[in-house]
């Protein structure tokens, strides 16, 4: 048995149960002809959160006492959608910094200030199916709330999305974006090629470049397996990729304060020979 003790709207409500836990429920009409002191219709009950003492239960009654609800709802229709397509359940965490999100980004444009996403490309051809999720948010919101975002916002909510799915924070996020997109161009400037991520092999070496930076920036070293003989072997092969290496890690400790060890300069040659030898 569920009791309204607050009203947030339309489609969002604190609730009491038995055992005096709060709880915010959410779903379609939950609180139509509702007062305080009701019981709640359970059937109308599409999503609840436990508002035991967190960050997060201080936040999102934050969100539905201070923003709009109709945020609210497109944020629920966008994450529902995510859930469909990516087959997994998002963290509840993106129902607060999604909504905020959308709530900041549409308030922007109307008052035309508009922030361009500069890894836009680079979250088009890392994270697709999030990107996809972010064009359905932003045609939702489009028609919804009658303006006209661009493909920038479609990428700020891809990396919501991604942030949601893997538990992640949006600093290391957009660092990670920002190192790859970087690692890039340094390849790109050094061998006078223009890069396709779409390509089998530049699209191993980005992968290889996330999961290098995943690790960089953690508290596990990167592994030093100490083969010597394969690393000068590769030196005196291939000179020319080993330089652009050197730029990559004199990048790294100039932004960074992070150095390659043997076997990650090893890697990083590797990659790259395949990516030129073409």
């Amino acid at each position: 048995m569920l009791k309204i003790t607050k009203i947030f709207n339309n489609n969002a409500i604190l609730a009491e149960n038995e055992h005096g836990t709060e709880l915010v429920i959410l779903g379609k009409g939950i609180s139509f002809n509702k007062k305080v002191g009701d019981l709640v219709n359970e059937q109308a009950i599409e999503k609840t959160f436990s508002l035991n003492k967190s960050i997060f239960a201080t936040h999102l009654t934050e969100i539905l006492s201070e923003i709009p609800p109709q945020y609210f709802r497109l944020t629920h229709r966008i994450i529902n959608h995510a859930n469909h397509l990516l087959g997994t359940e998002l963290s509840n965490n993106i129902y607060v910094s999604l909504t905020d999100h959308i709530y900041h980004a549409v308030e922007r444009l109307r008052h035309q200030q508009p922030i361009q996403n500069g890894l836009s490309y680079e979250i088009q051809r890392l994270y697709k199916k999030e990107f996809a999720i972010g064009q359905y948010a932003v045609q939702l919101i489009n028609r919804e709330m009658k303006v006209e975002m661009s493909d920038d916002e479609a990428g700020f909510i891809a990396l919501h999305i991604f942030n949601a799915r893997t538990d992640s924070e949006m600093p290391e996020t957009y660092r990670t974006m920002q190192i790859i997109k970087d690692i890039l161009a340094i390849v790109g400037y050094h061998f006078n090629l223009v890069l396709d991520p779409n390509d089998f092999d530049c699209g191993r070496f980005i992968t290889h470049l996330q999961h290098f930076s995943q690790r960089l920036f953690s508290n596990q070293e990167i592994p030093n397996f100490g083969d010597d003989f394969l690393y000068q072997q590769t030196r005196k092969a291939y000179p020319d990729v080993y330089q652009c290496v050197e730029k990559i890690n004199k990048y790294l400790v100039k932004n960074f304060d992070k150095t390659l060890n043997q076997d990650e300069q090893l890697y990083l040659a590797i990659h790259i020979q395949r990516i030129i030898r073409k």
